[in-house]
């Protein structure tokens, strides 16, 4: 706590020092052309801003302060509300005042709420978005404290409200909206941009997950949309309520889920992977009994250009030329030792979506975007690249796609055998149904013919509690068409 009021004392202390150059005459107060001045000025030195000031904006902002008898405010007013998270104006790292573009920051969340794109919110969009909101605080209540005004009342009521009894909600006027209910908000404005993206991001995830499903829910998808729910009263809670609701102990993974591009093939890696290593040469010397293929296709790290990567990995198992024209064709397994050896090679790559192809890309940038996916991704991403991208995986694709999880530590042997137990579950059922007595040999060979799909395994290792479903779900379950 000592620690928070020094460096308070010091941020008010650059502060007042700031403000120093703009109070010439030494008076100790602000009138209403220097804060003007203070704004504009602040403005223009953020050129990285497209923010663009009204003077009805200013007459808002000015209309917050306490007057003195002269009209002026106190210089020390004028720095606690340069404080508040939602005002236009922050301290930056290095000691300088910034102009905080609410506007920006705002953009996802409106048109989260904007679902028909058309640039004003109209009552059912509004209805429809607000109402998720409250929907998850109602779903997810705390004793802490009580939610946020600004997600209290009725629907009908607060979007006349805002709207001044307009039909439509313009941008102006929803970011006036919130720059008054997140004034009294403990966060940083970094902060605060970063949750007015998640709560947009969440709100859209509950959209695409109810508009796609015409039909009931699938067990999986009530799971994904309880924990989107959870994550939107949490995030509501920190955004517009009083700092009390904090993220603590829980790991965040930086990369995320992305559709794969168009064009993207597995095969077609294999051809550039061939080539770019000249397995030719090898006629010469050796003939290759087998080819072992491991390969993962994962999003790259969220960047200007989130990007594709894969790791190709390639055993071959290599027999002498010589030895083979001296014994002849014989089976592999009665190969003596010594005329049998593996060579392995691993090259990453990145897709170039110009070219409609794969480059060489540097091992660490793989390792990074791996390193930084969640379990459950990792996983979809290994069951995906087995598919080729596709909506289909044969029992044996399957059980290398598993493997390849427990090499990668994503999953255990048991929960392998677990899904797999789950799998025959679902098969004995079927034959029962169709009032087929099965045998262990009877499903064995139906097994060996199953078909299943990525999201569907997903579903399954949801249900045995492998991962706990999280909001992340939401941007892969539904890909499969």
């Amino acid at each position: 706590m000592a620690a928070n009021e020094s460096d308070n004392v010091v941020t008010t202390n650059k502060l007042m020092i700031i403000l120093r150059k703009f109070d010439q005459e030494g008076s100790g107060t602000i009138s209403r052309s220097q804060f003007e001045q203070i704004l504009r000025t602040v403005l223009r030195a953020s050129s990285n801003s497209d923010e663009i000031l009204y003077k009805e904006e200013v007459d808002e902002f000015w209309a917050y302060f306490s007057k003195r008898e002269d009209g002026d405010v106190e210089k020390s007013d004028l720095v606690d509300w340069i404080l508040k998270p939602s005002t236009p104006l922050m301290l930056t790292e290095s000691g300088n005042l910034a102009f905080f573009d609410l506007k920006s920051a705002l953009q996802p969340l409106f048109q989260a709420y904007n679902q028909n794109g058309d640039g004003f919110i109209c009552l059912q969009e509004f209805m429809d978005a607000h109402g998720i909101l409250q929907i998850a605080l109602r779903m997810n209540p705390t004793a802490e404290e009580e939610d946020p005004p600004v997600l209290r009342g009725d629907l009908h009521n607060c979007f006349v409200h805002i709207g001044d009894a307009d039909k439509r909600l313009t941008f102006e006027k929803f970011v006036r909206w919130q720059r008054l209910a997140l004034i009294q908000s403990a966060l940083s404005p970094d902060s605060m941009t970063r949750l007015l993206k998640n709560v947009a991001k969440q709100i859209q995830r509950v959209f695409k997950l109810t508009s796609e499903k015409h039909c009931e829910l699938t067990e999986s998808d009530r799971l994904v949309l309880i924990r989107i729910l959870s994550h939107l009263a949490q995030f509501s809670r920190e955004l517009w309520g009083a700092g009390h609701f904090a993220s603590k102990g829980k790991t965040f993974f930086e990369n995320k889920w992305i559709p794969p591009f168009v064009g993207m093939n597995v095969d077609h890696l294999k051809e550039v992977f061939l080539h770019d290593f000249n397995y030719s040469r090898m006629r010469f010397s050796a003939k290759i009994v087998k080819r072992d293929w491991d390969i993962l296709c994962i999003p790259g790290l969220p960047g200007r250009h989130q990007d594709w990567l894969a790791r190709a990995r390639l055993k071959n198992t290599l027999r002498s030329a010589r030895f083979d024209d001296e014994r002849g064709k014989q089976e592999e397994d009665q190969l003596e030792e010594g005329h049998i050896r593996e060579v392995v090679d691993e090259q990453c790559y990145i897709f170039d979506r110009e070219h409609f192809t794969w480059a060489l890309a540097e091992e660490s940038l793989f390792e990074k975007a791996l390193e930084a996916l969640s379990p459950e991704v990792k996983l979809f991403a290994i069951l995906k690249t087995m598919a080729n991208f596709g909506q289909r995986l044969s029992w044996p694709q399957l059980q290398l796609a598993l493997s390849q999880a427990v090499q990668l530590d994503v999953i255990s042997q048991v929960q392998l055998g677990k899904c797999n137990d789950k799998l025959e579950e679902w098969v004995l059922k079927g034959m029962d149904a169709e009032g087929f007595w099965c045998t262990r040999e009877t499903l064995t060979k139906v097994r060996e013919d199953l078909h299943t799909s990525p999201s569907q395994i997903m579903g399954i290792f949801a249900e045995i509690g492998a991962f706990a479903v999280t909001s992340i779900w939401a941007d892969f379950m539904d890909t499969e068409k």
